[in-house]
């Protein structure tokens, strides 16, 4: 099965910024494999789906990435 990566290249800013924020793609959620949700059981010991914690039951997460860029002193 074909894999879609991405990567993140990083080089200095040609303007006057400190942060950068990046957004990625949308992937699919591995810790719940995409289904947005989990069984679990209600307090009458019922079984019930219950939102995957990291995706909140969308199946599917969005990378954000804040750089700061910070000088570097030399001694």
């Amino acid at each position: 099965m074909s894999k879609t990566k991405q990567i993140l290249e990083l080089s200095s800013p040609s303007i006057k910024t400190l942060r950068e924020h990046v957004v990625g793609m949308v992937q699919r959620c591995h810790y719940c494999c995409g289904s947005g949700w989990f069984w679990g059981t209600d307090e009458f010991g019922e079984s019930e789906k219950q939102p995957c914690p990291l995706c909140g039951g969308a199946g599917q997460l969005r990378p954000e990435v804040t750089i700061e860029w910070k000088g570097v002193n030399h001694v």
